[in-house]
């Protein structure tokens, strides 16, 4: 390896090593953080500037002095994202604390819990109909479907929509019958924010499953969930039944 190609990687373990401590001794200013790792307050300032533009950390002004008089001395401590983004074992806990709530409470009570979570979804999705609606917007149940993966794909479900057009035969046996077209989609999401608990409790599931059923106005069907071992959840919706020319 060349020094050119040395140096991100040098550059990156340093920049990690600070998040590290950041994370352990925040708030910290620049100057102690210098101390700490044998280098100069300018290069520290460098490093500390990216993280700061990644978003990583973020500034925290403290007071000089007993009263707070003085100019604020600039450190930093870890940002909100960066916090989130950080192993915590939450998982764990949150499975903990449903299998508790099982345990407790039975099927009801996790149902109940797996109805309340996902409770603002309709709400979120009518705001959005309404203000396209507003624009003069003509919603359809394509559309509304697209409207909702959008909000759960800002939810963290990572959800896209796949059209699905299937030709069924022409009712009847006289001549001339026109072709039908059924018109489905299948709502996947690539992710589920809830995998650990919904893998023993497949309650969350079967209640976004009814919220979409309600949301596009017709029975839908899961065909496969993360939870189980797909690679996706996939939901098989029908929309509209056309005829071809």
């Amino acid at each position: 390896m060349t020094a050119s190609e040395s140096a991100p990687n040098v550059a990156q373990g340093t920049r990690d090593r600070l998040v590290q401590d950041i994370s352990t001794y925040g708030p910290i200013t620049a100057r102690q953080l210098a101390e700490r790792f044998d280098l100069t307050s300018a290069a520290v300032r460098r490093h500390l500037a990216a993280l700061e533009a990644d978003g990583i950390i973020a500034e925290h002004e403290m007071p000089v002095g007993p009263r707070g008089r003085g100019r604020p001395s600039k450190s930093f401590v870890l940002s909100q994202s960066a916090h989130e983004n950080l192993p915590g074992g939450y998982d764990e806990m949150a499975v903990m604390a449903v299998d508790e709530l099982a345990r407790l409470g039975g099927e009801e009570a996790v149902t109940a819990l797996a109805e309340r979570r996902i409770a603002d979804w309709e709400s979120a999705v009518a705001e959005k109909v309404a203000q396209r609606e507003a624009a003069g917007e003509t919603v359809t149940p394509e559309r509304k479907l697209e409207l909702l993966s959008e909000l759960l794909t800002e939810r963290g479900y990572a959800t896209t929509v796949r059209p699905l057009h299937v030709t069924l035969p022409a009712r009847g046996a006289h001549s001339g019958a026109a072709a039908r077209t059924l018109v489905t989609a299948q709502l996947c999401h690539g992710h589920c924010p809830v995998l650990d608990v919904a893998a023993d409790h497949p309650e969350l599931c079967e209640a976004e499953t009814r919220a979409i059923s309600r949301l596009i106005g017709a029975p839908v069907q899961r065909l496969a969930t993360l939870a189980q071992g797909a690679h996706a959840c996939t939901t098989h919706i029908p929309l509209t039944e056309g005829r071809t020319p």
